[in-house]
């Protein structure tokens, strides 16, 4: 069972994780994710997101980009959108699909996937 504060309406995650071209544990860092989710449902179903992905790989290094929405996290597919950048995404605007692939709420640890469409000058 999960701890209750997990899901407990008001509750604040934040958060600083490892960003990878793949969901494979030993693959090389091409950023980090920093942000909060806050559970933003009475019944705890619902996270929102505000997440920066901030790159640190050749291509994109010191660029990101700036994610905002509606984090239903026990749907395996949801969207949140793509409200910002900077860098290389600067004026970003987009989607971001997001698939949970691993779920384990008592050890607060989860895989998602990312598909991110960007549109930026």
């Amino acid at each position: 069972m999960a701890p209750t504060w997990i899901l407990g309406f008001g509750t604040i995650f934040a958060t600083d994780n490892k960003l990878t071209m793949a969901i494979e544990r030993n693959l090389s860092e091409v950023g980090r994710a920093h942000g909060i989710y806050v559970n933003s449902a009475l019944d705890g179903s619902d996270l929102h997101l505000l997440m920066s992905l901030m790159f640190t790989n050749k291509e994109y290094n010191g660029s990101t980009l700036e994610i905002q929405g509606a984090n239903r996290f026990y749907q395996k597919y949801r969207e949140v959108s793509v409200v910002s950048g900077t860098g290389i995404f600067r004026l970003a605007r987009g989607y971001a699909t997001l698939e949970t692939v691993y779920l384990d709420i008592p050890n607060s640890n989860a895989i998602i996937r990312w598909n991110v469409t960007v549109f930026h000058y």
